[in-house]
């Protein structure tokens, strides 16, 4: 389905609303669930999937039913918060990476240098970003949302049409394609110029030499096709991740009685799980895969990693500045995150 302009989305989720509904009816709850991802993605395969199953399995017995509409029919990943805080939807992704401006603390998951695993990246940070957490509290309760549950895509790589990507220092004045969010900290941090571009477009952009690479999830490269068009990438050089929330209307969760909470707490936990699990093993097949469609990898060594680490000293300590110039308590997150990887290092 071809993704409609901003209005054109809010109008189509208030039909929704009207015709088959949200909220109490005479038989329970009714939600309203947008999905940002398809099927066989890895979050939608290991994620999103498994949460729906144990919603449609459990759900009825407690009054709880879903309304499901897959793959962004409802939405853009940047329009997701607003028509979830709105009610357009009940339950749908946000991600941290296209919010900078309403999510700033929350994309602390997405430094580089915190973990290069994308279940212990979640499992350090779903504490604070659930109800009573430290990130709930000061920014996420006030934007109307109720993370349920994440995942995140660790150990983004660097990938290339024509340059070795052995040292960052190799890589000084590409155009590279980010994510957005602290993702063009890291390309800044890189030497290269950040390019803000849709994913759909990047094949394009890639062949006709518009842009030069792309910081990316090793999973995406193959997903997307984009092995015809890439020839190097890193391999290991951990650049930070993209945290995905999948999240509930506040107004609606607190609707929700005990049971059926309960219900909805079950299924995010086996989404947890399966989200990162199924990123892992996507992970680790991609590497084979493009190795095997002529990609050159160019691993970060004990020689070099001091070299990595040198271009991204900075992205955390700038990331900080420019969030406590804003009166937002940089620091004291951040600082909270390293312990609880120290912690769960012993």
């Amino acid at each position: 389905m071809t993704l409609r302009p901003k209005a054109a989305l809010v109008a189509l989720a208030a039909v929704l609303v009207a015709t088959v509904g949200c909220g109490s009816t005479q038989h329970g709850v009714t939600l309203l669930v947008a999905d940002s991802f398809s099927s066989g993605h890895p979050v939608g395969k290991g994620g999103s999937g498994p949460f729906l199953a144990y919603l449609r399995e459990h759900g009825p017995a407690v009054g709880l039913h879903i309304n499901y509409f897959g793959a962004g029919q409802l939405g853009k990943p940047q329009e997701m918060l607003t028509l979830i805080r709105t009610r357009a939807v009940d339950m749908g992704f946000v991600l941290p990476a296209y919010l900078a401006d309403e999510l700033p603390l929350t994309g602390v998951a997405d430094l580089p240098g915190l973990t290069g695993d994308s279940c212990a990246t979640i499992q350090v940070i779903d504490p604070l970003v659930k109800p009573g957490g430290m990130i709930y509290d000061k920014e996420i309760e006030k934007r109307g949302v109720v993370p349920l549950w994440g995942a995140a895509v660790s150990g983004i790589e660097v990938f290339t049409t024509d340059r070795s990507a052995a040292r960052p220092e190799d890589l000084a004045g590409l155009l590279v394609r980010s994510p957005g969010g602290v993702g063009d900290r890291v390309a800044k941090g890189l030497g290269v110029a950040p390019v803000s571009l849709p994913v759909g477009e990047m094949y394009e952009a890639l062949s006709r030499g518009t842009i030069d690479g792309a910081l990316l999830p090793r999973y995406a490269v193959l997903s997307y096709s984009f092995q015809e068009v890439l020839r190097y990438g890193s391999l290991g050089a951990n650049l930070g991740a993209s945290s995905i929330w999948f999240s509930m209307n506040s107004d609606a969760w607190a609707e929700l009685d005990d049971a059926q909470r309960r219900v909805v707490q079950e299924a995010a936990e086996v989404a947890r799980a399966g989200a990162c699990a199924s990123i892992a093993v996507a992970d680790a097949k991609a590497v084979d895969g493009m190795r095997a469609a002529g990609i050159q990898f160019d691993e970060v060594s004990p020689e070099t990693r001091s070299r990595w680490d040198a271009a991204l000293a900075g992205v955390r300590a700038e990331w900080v500045r420019d969030l406590e110039s804003a009166g937002l308590d940089a620091r004291e997150v951040l600082d909270a995150i390293e312990a609880r990887i120290d912690e769960a290092a012993e």
